[in-house]
C-alpha cells in the first residue's frame, strides 16, 4: 500500500479510524426493512390467484410501514430511505395488481407455473437423502 505522508501516531488500524470517526452513527429504519420485505412478498404473492389474500394483506402492511417510514428516514440519524421507497412502490404496485383482479381482469400469471414448480419441489426433494 502506498502512502504519501507518514502519521504522526503511527500505524493506525481501520477500525481505529472507524472509531474516531466524528460522523454520527445512523441507524436503520424498522420501518422501511418492513416495508421492503411485505412489498417483496406481496409482489411475489401477486400473480398466484390463490394467493391474493396475502398480497393483499403485505401489500396493506407494505404501504402503511412505508408511509412511516417516510416520517421515521427525514431524520439523519435513520438510515433506509431508499428500502423504503421501494418497499412503497412494490406494496402498491401488488394492490394495483390485485385491484386490476377484482375489476375482472385476469392477473393470475403465476398458475400456469405451478405444476411445474411441484414437479421440481418433488424433484429435488428425492435428491434429498430419506430418513430411516
Amino acid at each position: 500500500m502506498a502512502t504519501y505522508g507518514h502519521s504522526p501516531r503511527g500505524d493506525v488500524g481501520l477500525q481505529e479510524l472507524i472509531d474516531a470517526s466524528p460522523a454520527p452513527r445512523a441507524r436503520m429504519s424498522v420501518a422501511a426493512e418492513t416495508a421492503l420485505v411485505c412489498g417483496l412478498g406481496a409482489v411475489l404473492t401477486a400473480t398466484f390467484s390463490i394467493l391474493f389474500g396475502v398480497s393483499l394483506l403485505f401489500g396493506a402492511v407494505a404501504v402503511l410501514t412505508g408511509l412511516v417510514g417516510l416520517i421515521s428516514t427525514h431524520r439523519p440519524d435513520v438510515a433506509g430511505s431508499a428500502l423504503n421507497v421501494l418497499g412503497l412502490l412494490l406494496g402498491l404496485l401488488a394492490l394495483a395488481i390485485v385491484g386490476v383482479r377484482y375489476l375482472g381482469i385476469d392477473t393470475a400469471l403465476g398458475d400456469p407455473l405451478i405444476p411445474w414448480l411441484t414437479d421440481q419441489l418433488h424433484h429435488w426433494n428425492t435428491k434429498l437423502p430419506q430418513p430411516r
